[in-house]
């Protein structure tokens, strides 16, 4: 639903645009050769690793167990040969991944605007705002079936979840100012300005290691209440964490929670873009040339960190601490379990979190020139 509107001064226009979409029927990706779990976690995650990916003592600082790639024991504590997630699968296969139908999923999108036509002057403008809120169950960001089930962040495996789309842009402000002028018969030269702000990708805070033993890197982060409610492989891993839980506004409130996939945001993006147009005359009567020139992102060429995207690397997840097994009923030589008292609590290694990147794509976070020409007639 949209409507213009000349208001009585100047000229000025105002628009507003509704939109809202629902999901008839989207695509989502299960494991069918998930097994049954084995336990259920702390926080109320079913966990499917057997025993072995459930001890401490297979599991090192860096969220490696004892099967590893290159086949070695990735410390000298490691007890066992292997550890082996979905511990209840179907031996004779291995994945047997589905795409399955759903309906759920929406979005809206509201939009007002203000613009100033050419009217008799050389000038034109416009500002614009528009707000966004999708949910999807899956982005489908791959075309495998495997990438496409790992790629979303999730709490419990195989969960038919909507949540913010991967794809959202919540806040998007826009301008652009427009300057034209005849130096010569009717040879238009015109200058325009742009500029875009927009919030930054969502993405979702998660364990850097299969915490729930499904095979896949995508279980979203529970944040413990406090000191204690879990285990860490040492007191300098337990300090680290948690400095890092209390420098951080999102997560430092959500503690005794498990976060939600996609809710929050890198940082907001700030550009502007110039483009320079002048009109010749053409070889014949009727005939017209024009030579541009294009600016993208003309604040970077200034400052190199201007106009730069920051956000999580694809899929946009976030790892803050890997799992490293379950405190069972007697002490474990890693870990730092206390017997019965801290029995069916998780143990948490923590090295380095993941930190945003800049996104490049195209040179996108760059400065760039174009050049263009056209002859009309």
């Amino acid at each position: 639903l949209a409507f213009d509107f000349e208001t009585p001064w100047y000229g000025i226009v105002l628009t507003a645009e509704a939109i809202r979409t629902e999901v008839q029927e989207a695509i989502f990706y299960q494991q069918l050769n998930l097994g049954a779990n084995t336990v259920v976690g702390q926080d109320g995650r079913l966990i499917y690793w057997d025993s072995r990916g459930r001890n401490a003592n297979n599991w090192n600082q860096l969220g490696n167990n004892c099967l590893n790639e290159t086949g070695v024991l990735p410390n000298s504590t490691c007890t066992s040969a292997s550890t082996t997630s979905r511990a209840n699968k179907n031996a004779a296969f291995n994945d047997a991944i589905i795409a399955q139908s759903t309906n759920k999923g929406s979005s809206n999108a509201f939009t007002l605007a203000l613009s100033q036509p050419f009217n008799n002057n050389d000038w034109s403008w416009n500002v614009g705002y528009t707000y966004t809120d999708a949910k999807e169950v899956s982005p489908l960001t791959s075309s495998t079936s495997s990438s496409q089930l790992g790629n979303v962040a999730v709490f419990q495996a195989n969960e038919e979840v909507e949540a913010r789309s991967s794809y959202s842009i919540q806040d998007r402000f826009t301008g652009a100012v427009t300057w034209k002028h005849n130096f010569w018969g009717d040879n238009q030269t015109m200058i325009t300005v742009f500029y875009e702000g927009r919030s930054g990708r969502p993405y979702s805070y998660t364990f850097d290691n299969d915490a729930n033993g499904d095979g896949r890197f995508n279980d979203l982060l529970y944040i413990p209440v406090g000191p204690g409610d879990v285990r860490f492989g040492s007191a300098a891993e337990e300090a680290g964490f948690w400095n890092y839980i209390n420098s951080n506004g999102y997560l430092k409130n959500r503690k005794g929670q498990v976060v939600g996939r996609n809710t929050v945001e890198a940082e907001f993006v700030n550009s502007f873009d110039v483009k320079i147009s002048q009109q010749f005359p053409g070889f014949m009567k009727g005939h017209k040339s024009e030579i541009w020139l294009d600016i993208m992102n003309i604040g970077n060429m200034f400052n190199s960190s201007w106009g730069v995207i920051e956000q999580q690397a694809f899929p946009g997840m976030s790892g803050v601490v890997d799992y490293g097994g379950i405190c069972g009923n007697t002490t474990a030589v890693v870990g730092q379990c206390n017997g019965l008292a801290d029995a069916g609590k998780y143990i948490y290694r923590f090295n380095t979190p993941e930190k945003q990147e800049i996104y490049d794509d195209k040179g996108v976070s760059r400065w760039s020139l174009q050049v263009g020409f056209r002859y009309d007639f």
